[in-house]
């Protein structure tokens, strides 16, 4: 954001404000821990700028960093995010279109058409192997056909939330708010930048990119709203991928990108008008929001842990109890005298002409302060960084350890729940085989919901090993009315002659099994079979999975509705699973090379640029 808003403005007391009002807004302190969101966060300003560049100077190296940045958006982010960010691109386009048609110079469209070429040419090149990744995905996945009209709208920003702009500590603890995520309700971006925020949309301009920026804002706003705004639901039915993806809340990112460019860029012109007319008007409108919001907690019931205590705890131990046991009312009254000492310097700055220095100052202290105690009602918490250490650190094993196939999948699973509040599942840090039952993605394979979700099935299977030899095979139309009593080991198979196979073959429980190697896309086991037999791998089928048995490719049998089987027959045999990927390969090293030469490229500009000419 740095950089975006250094391209446009010249005082840098000014762009380091607005920056990190973007840096320790709402949205980086609701959602820290989802890597996806900030990386959303982080790349959106570069590709602005550099998209921006790319129209008005019409610089084929400004379309190639633009690319970059794309890139990244693309393969970091949550999908909506680089969705969202497209169409805004396309309407600033067509804003810069509707500039250069005024000029009637056809020779500036044709430059605008071979500079979208190569951003088009060079994000391909750049993004293939997360294309050809997803192109066979979604086909199998849960959201591979979109998400439905509900989901689609499950997740909005509720319009009390609004509050946020003004008093944040308040959102997680907020009454009437359940429709939108605990760590999607945060829009604050500091209260200085809200003031200035207001009076800029009092204040006409001929800026360009404040109009536009303008409109931004509250079209992304009213998206954001969900089916109140409208807006998200006629972008489900009429544009192209608008049906892929839940949380409009989540699109507050925007508004809050467009808000500081907008505050940045206005904050010159408030400051060198004649009348004080329209800086008083967006003083008392935040004053008023203000008010409202305490009155709200006023006739908001208190309430306060009363049998709080406090032992050896430090000073910042002792503040995390007690905003995580203060209520809502407390919270929002808490804030609400936290904001006027700076309301108040806002007041001198902009309407008794104090320097105006003194604003930013205070606008940036603003931010930190909310963002540091809005920390305890995060996935921050209480918890200690130390104490979170501690965990993983009894918890992590190293590596990629070779499994133990003796225990059951329901065995592997009994730890996972024993750290759950600070770490998550152990079973990501201790590396057992397992599962437990929470799930936070709609990306799944349809394939394995079918699995986790009929519990009959998925209680019984889980009382065996992560591979295991059938005694009885069952036809997987039989999934549901199957006999849990059944004591032998079971398989579902989708062929019937396979079936008859596996319950004609001979039972014996000698045969042994030894892992060699295990990683993530490769798997080695020696087995001795006594007797011929079909074993069941609980790894999910995926078409990019081949089986080698003594060398030779052989074919892989979808069983357990889900997962991986293969017959062997009696001897000795060397059993290797590998995941193929030679075409991801290649187009991960075209990737890598466009991507260390955009990187060499721009550190030769940078040089360039420092040395004296």
């Amino acid at each position: 954001m740095f950089f975006l808003l250094d391209h446009f403005l010249q005082d840098r007391k000014i762009v380091l404000w607005a920056s990190v009002a973007y840096m320790l807004s709402g949205f980086n302190s609701d959602s820290a821990q989802f890597l996806n969101w900030i990386s959303a966060a982080s790349f959106l300003p570069f590709v602005f700028l550099f998209y921006h560049r790319t129209l008005k100077e019409a610089s084929w190296r400004h379309a190639i960093f633009c690319s970059f940045f794309l890139y990244l958006l693309f393969v970091t982010t949550y999908p909506a995010d680089f969705i969202i960010t497209a169409y805004i691109l396309f309407l600033y386009l067509l804003f810069h279109l509707s500039q250069v048609i005024k000029l009637n110079d056809s020779k500036l469209i044709i430059e605008i058409l071979k500079i979208h070429t190569l951003i088009f040419t060079c994000f391909l090149l750049l993004s293939l192997p997360a294309m050809i990744s997803f192109a066979e995905f979604l086909k199998l996945s849960e959201r591979g056909n979109g998400a439905s009209y509900n989901d689609a709208m499950s997740n909005p920003f509720h319009p009390f939330l609004f509050f946020s702009y003004v008093t944040p500590l308040g959102v997680w603890k907020a009454p009437f708010v359940a429709i939108t995520d605990p760590l999607e309700r945060n829009s604050y971006f500091g209260i200085i930048t809200l003031v200035v925020l207001t009076a800029a949309f009092f204040i006409r301009t001929n800026n360009n990119i404040i109009r536009f920026c303008k409109w931004a804002f509250f079209i992304c706003l009213i998206f954001s709203l969900g089916k109140i705004g409208g807006l998200r639901v006629l972008a489900y039915y009429a544009l192209p991928l608008m049906n892929t993806f839940r949380h409009p809340a989540n699109a507050k990112i925007f508004t809050i990108f467009f808000a500081c460019i907008i505050a940045a860029a206005s904050l010159p012109s408030l400051t060198n008008l004649i009348t004080e007319n329209k800086k008083k008007y967006a003083f008392y409108i935040v004053i008023a929001m203000t008010l409202i919001i305490f009155l709200i907690s006023v006739f908001t019931p208190p309430s306060f842990n009363t049998s709080l205590h406090f032992g050896e705890e430090n000073l910042v131990k002792k503040i995390k109890l007690v905003l995580d046991n203060s209520s809502f009312a407390h919270l929002i009254l808490l804030n609400i005298f936290l904001q006027i000492p700076f309301l108040i310097i806002a007041y001198f700055c902009f309407v008794k002409r104090i320097k105006i220095k003194w604003v930013m100052i205070a606008g940036i202290i603003n931010c930190i302060l909310n963002t540091m105690l809005f920390q305890p009602f995060t996935v921050v918490k209480k918890d200690s960084v130390a104490s979170i250490q501690s965990i993983l650190n009894k918890t992590k094993v190293p590596g990629f350890p070779l499994p133990d196939i003796s225990p059951s999948l329901n065995d592997n699973s009994k730890e996972g729940y024993n750290y759950f509040d600070g770490i998550g599942a152990a079973n990501m840090y201790n590396k057992k085989i397992g599962r437990i039952n929470y799930r936070i993605t709609p990306s799944n394979l349809k394939t394995q919901n079918d699995f986790w979700f009929n519990t009959r099935l998925k209680n019984k299977l889980m009382q065996y090993p992560l591979l295991y030899k059938a005694d009885t095979a069952l036809h997987v139309n039989d999934v549901e009315i199957f006999d849990t009593a059944i004591t032998k080991k079971i398989v579902f198979v989708e062929d019937a002659v396979t079936a008859n196979n596996i319950n004609n073959y001979e039972k014996s429980r000698i045969d042994s099994v030894l892992i060699k190697s295990f990683a993530p896309n490769k798997f080695n086991f020696e087995i001795d079979c006594v007797q011929p037999g079909f074993y069941c791998l609980f790894q999910n089928y995926y078409p990019r999975w081949q089986l080698y048995v003594d060398g030779n490719k052989i074919k892989i049998e979808k069983c357990n509705v889900s997962f991986m089987g293969f017959q062997l027959s009696a001897g000795h045999h060397s059993v290797f699973f590998t995941y193929k990927k030679n075409d991801l390969v290649i187009t991960f090293y075209i990737s890598l090379c466009i991507t260390i030469l955009i990187i060499l490229f721009g550190i030769a500009l940078l040089i360039k640029s420092l040395s004296p000419s």
